[in-house]
């Protein structure tokens, strides 16, 4: 890496400052050139880019997911919501072998792959730091620009410290153990170009990024920003700082605090999109593919299609800012995970796969199908088939049924708060004081915009357990390491991984067993080695 540090956000030449404080300050708001930027309505400018969160307006889906990063990308290959068996990673080439090369390891937990991916760090270490520069660059210098009014000037204030908190606390939850006397991310809170923000403690991170919050929502209101914006959803609100904190208290099983928070945030958006009517998500059928009975002849019984979101294509843009649950619109993708299957757990957990749109919308579409060479054979009718013998070791849930959520290509996510999350928290926050009754009632709301069948929405209790499972269905396999992480630190949950792996990718016989147990030091992934030898860090425990 060029730069002496990545964590400074590339100070001489981020994307979106094109230098120092100095230097920007001698910009204008398009780089036109034309004029010094010293007016505080375009440090306003600069907080409401749909790139800090989102791809940019005329973005394509890849240049979207340059800029924005593949936020938690490990996390999801590293979850128990995926199955890569040892035999569908050999005998799904060659073509799904070109597509994990890079997610495989990753699926392993292997140590060189987490310490030494340059371009998964340049995807999400780096683009977080920039965001977190460009936050602290408008802090110190609100008060150096010619101003405006007092209202712009709170609400830049807010908008800048909730994105310095929400990236630092994506940071914690990746890079950090749970307990509080764990080492933290530490806390960048200016653009000193030889600065290295001090590594301190997790409470000391959830200290300052509480701090924030708190500030950001106190400069909202006085701007007058206390009403969810639709139209503007790249620009924090008042309810949008509290769905924040009720995520961060939960994880930290403060679940009084979340409780309140994603309570005071669903008063300010309490929307929820019926995911079996809405347009956005019309599954568009494709190629058809047939089970083909032990003697080789086709069952036509088994035909199934493997479909696609066609209507999700525009990712980043427009289909996810509509998007009327989100607090905040910013997303995660990673092509190279398109194609993982749900593992059997996720599987198993719907239960009612006939009336839940969600299995029928955001996983059953059967990608990996299409795209592994081996899976599917050609008749002479030209008809899609499995055959008998694949079927043996294509395990019975694995029937290649993949997250596809708002998108077509790759396993995508909305990292940003939305209403179904704060419903769900709020659930579990009831269920966890004895309330099971109004728990249900929470769950049995979100529901009747997820099933075909209102009678089969109201097949659901309200004991943590349920909770915790609609949570999973709701959620995806995207958040399972965030969920297993946050369970074993606050409810001493005894989650662990378990899975088989080739310790030589390029030997099918390599089999052996991954056990990462709950109280592993692993769960802090480990920082890239060159970042941590340029910043004088010291490695996370358990990849020394």
């Amino acid at each position: 890496m060029k730069s002496k540090l990545i964590i400074l956000a590339l100070l001489l030449g981020s994307m979106m400052l094109l230098g120092s404080c100095e230097d920007y300050l001698d910009e204008t708001a398009d780089r036109s050139g034309n004029a010094y930027i010293y007016h505080m309505e375009q440090l306003y400018g600069l907080t409401g880019q749909a790139n800090l969160y989102l791809g940019g307006e005329n973005s394509t889906a890849s240049a979207a997911r340059f800029q924005v990063g593949g936020f938690m990308q490990e996390q999801y290959l590293m979850g128990d919501g995926i199955s890569v068996s040892p035999d569908f990673y050999s005998k799904g080439m060659p073509m799904y072998f070109l597509q994990m090369q890079c997610a495989y390891p990753l699926y392993c937990w292997n140590e060189f792959s987490l310490k030494n991916d340059n371009m998964v760090a340049d995807m999400t270490w780096k683009r977080v730091w920039e965001r977190v520069y460009t936050f602290n660059t408008v802090l110190e210098n609100m008060d150096k620009v010619v101003q405006t009014t007092s209202a712009i000037r709170a609400q830049v204030e807010g908008e800048a410290r909730f994105g310095r908190a929400f990236y630092h606390f994506l940071l914690l939850t990746q890079y950090c153990q749970w307990e509080e006397e764990a080492p933290g991310i530490g806390y960048r809170e200016d653009t000193e170009p030889t600065g290295i923000p001090e590594r301190q403690t997790v409470a000391y991170t959830l200290e300052k990024i509480y701090e924030d919050l708190r500030l950001s929502e106190d400069a909202l209101k006085r701007a007058g920003r206390t009403t969810f914006d639709f139209e503007f959803n790249t620009r924090p609100t008042v309810p949008t700082v509290q769905a924040l904190r009720a995520r961060i208290a939960l994880y930290r099983g403060d679940y009084e605090t979340a409780l309140t928070n994603a309570e005071n945030a669903l008063t300010g958006n309490d929307e929820l999109v019926n995911v079996a009517i809405d347009p956005n998500n019309v599954l568009t059928p494709a190629q058809p593919v047939v089970y083909c009975n032990e003697d080789g002849t086709p069952d036509m019984s088994t035909m199934r299609f493997i479909s696609y979101p066609f209507t999700q294509m525009n990712l980043y843009n427009q289909s996810v800012v509509s998007f009327r649950e989100l607090y905040l619109p910013c997303m995660s993708n990673d092509v190279t995970t398109w194609c993982v299957p749900v593992s059997e757990s996720f599987y198993n957990l719907f239960t009612d796969k006939e009336n839940d749109a969600r299995w029928t919308h955001f996983y059953e579409n059967n990608s990996p199908l299409m795209v592994c060479a081996g899976l599917l054979e050609y008749n002479e009718q030209g008809m899609a088939t499995i055959s008998w013998e694949t079927q043996q070791w294509l395990k019975p849930w694995d029937l290649c049924s993949h997250w596809h959520f708002m998108s077509q290509f790759g396993a995508s996510q909305i990292v940003g708060m939305t209403t179904a999350e704060m419903y769900l928290t709020k659930a579990e926050c009831l269920a966890r004081k004895g309330q099971t009754g109004d728990a249900a009632e929470v769950l049995k709301t979100l529901r009747r915009t997820r099933f075909t069948d209102q009678v089969a929405a109201e097949n659901i209790g309200g004991t943590v357990e349920e909770v915790l499972d609609e949570r999973s269905r709701e959620m995806g396999p995207f958040w399972r390491f965030f969920e297993m992480k946050r369970l074993n630190g606050a409810e001493n949950a005894g989650i662990e991984i378990r899975r088989k792996i080739l310790s030589n990718p390029a030997d099918p016989n390599s089999v052996t067993e991954l056990v990462i147990p709950a109280n592993d030091p692993r769960w802090a992934l480990p920082f890239y080695a060159t970042e941590c030898e340029l910043m004088g860090w010291e490695q996370n425990e358990g990849w020394k």
